[in-house]
């Protein structure tokens, strides 16, 4: 906060109103009236703000509004849909004109955790029993998560209607590890979560007498046909899973664009992110580097080719 005060007065009340937006926008539920932010910068004329670049995060369709160009810059959660939405698959019929500018670094994974005594021990018995599986998903049917809950059980030919057509029932959380989800899997009343934050709920899983499902061949083609990247949840990470399997990543938060926007503004975005790297609070076990953000790694997968200012700026100031 040091250096922002010395840059001046005008910097001083930018950053207020920023804070007061962010403030605005923390919490939790699929419901906030307030859940994301827009901000742009250019010249206040004779009365008039005059945007010239805008910047918004938010969910990831809104890749849609940065290819018409009506805003420029984006973050969203998972790097896997900036994939799809540039290859046009999943939900994106169409390919769009997207580059990345940046990923912000935040490893992790979508697991299907499935409690030993119901002995399932892959996602084709739940439907081979018809097993009424209590399952607890994410609320927000708009959530990237329930995107890959649909997939995965689709290529196990069932889907969650028939789940609980068999007497199964959904459990909604707005966020991994709320207290009526680690309640459930501790008393039993819930026998499988799928979701991604395993870092914190998945552990506790585990503790508690689930398993993470490996996916078969055909879902993982599914998956790979997409554009969506699969890891390995390791065994050493996570204590109690008896085997590694492999899982759709939830890594990477990309900062995408749209293919026009000038080179030289991509290159001072990304010096910009460079010169901030220090202040931002990075879902991250160590220090974040601008190599970090120049994606292609486990915890920041990049499979788009970066915007030409931005690969500049990286070209120029990475130390490989």
């Amino acid at each position: 906060m040091e250096g922002h005060a010395k840059a001046g007065a005008s910097t001083a009340r930018a950053l207020t109103l920023m804070e007061i937006a962010l403030g605005l926008s923390t919490g939790r539920g699929p419901n906030r009236p307030y859940r994301d932010v827009q901000v742009s910068v250019g010249l206040v004329q004779n009365g008039d703000f005059k945007a010239a670049l805008t910047l918004a995060n938010g969910s990831p369709d809104i890749a849609h509004a940065v290819a018409r160009k009506e805003i420029d810059v984006a973050a969203i959660n998972p790097s896997p849909y900036l994939t799809m939405a540039y290859r046009g698959t999943g939900l994106f019929p169409n390919p769009l004109p997207l580059r990345g500018l940046a990923v912000m670094p935040s490893w992790d994974r979508m697991a299907f955790a499935v409690a030993d005594r119901t002995g399932i021990t892959s996602l084709a018995q739940i439907k081979e029993q018809k097993y009424p599986l209590k399952l607890s998903i994410r609320e927000s049917q708009s959530h990237a998560t329930r995107f890959v809950v649909d997939e995965a059980l689709a290529a196990a030919g069932f889907s969650l209607k028939d789940i609980e057509s068999w007497g199964g029932s959904f459990h909604y959380t707005s966020s991994p590890s709320e207290d009526s989800r680690l309640d459930g899997i501790k008393n039993g009343t819930l026998d499988a979560v799928f979701d991604e934050g395993i870092k914190s709920w998945g552990r506790f899983a585990l503790q508690n007498g689930m398993q993470f499902l490996e996916l078969d061949g055909a879902t993982q083609k599914r998956f790979e046909d997409l554009g969506w990247q699969l890891g390995p949840i390791p065994v050493a990470q996570f204590a109690g899973q008896r085997k590694e399997v492999m899982s759709p990543t939830f890594s990477g938060w990309p900062i995408l664009t749209h293919a026009d926007l000038p080179d030289e503004a991509a290159y001072l975005m990304c010096r910009a992110l460079d010169e901030a790297k220090d202040r931002i609070p990075w879902d991250a076990d160590g220090p974040v580097t601008l190599k970090d953000l120049a994606g292609g790694t486990d915890a920041a997968p990049l499979n788009v080719p970066l915007h030409p200012g931005a690969e500049r700026y990286y070209r120029e100031n990475v130390r490989l």
